[in-house]
């Protein structure tokens, strides 16, 4: 049998935030869909809606992968009290599907340190 192992990575670093409304965030999702869409989804943890970019892969950034860091060229995050499946923008009528990501160690964790940060 071949063994199957889960390691997170042990650090994420983020090297800018910014703050928006949740309409906001949400907006851009929602750019130039069709009424009765559905976007991409938003992740939702600890009362807040976070986001963001990964670093571009380079040498030094495969480097770092294997050994649990990783880097986030900027994230984002709303203010998003409770967990709910989804929002709709009224202006688009475009549905933005939300996910629970609380459980998951470094999402959970980011979203932990950005709630901090605001």
């Amino acid at each position: 049998m071949v063994k199957a192992s889960f390691k997170p990575h042990d650090e994420l670093i983020i090297h800018e935030c910014q703050e928006f409304e949740l309409d906001g965030m949400a907006r851009p999702l929602c750019t130039g869909m069709q009424a009765g869409s559905i976007a991409s989804s938003l992740h939702w943890a600890e009362g807040i809606a976070p986001g963001g970019e990964p670093f571009p892969q380079n040498e030094e950034m495969t480097r770092e992968n294997p050994q649990g860091r990783t880097h986030s060229v900027w994230s984002s995050v709303a203010e998003m009290a409770e967990a709910r499946p989804s929002l709709a923008l009224r202006e688009t009528s475009v549905t933005i599907p939300a996910t629970g990501v609380a459980e998951n160690p470094v999402f959970g964790s980011a979203a932990m340190r950005l709630k901090g940060a605001k």
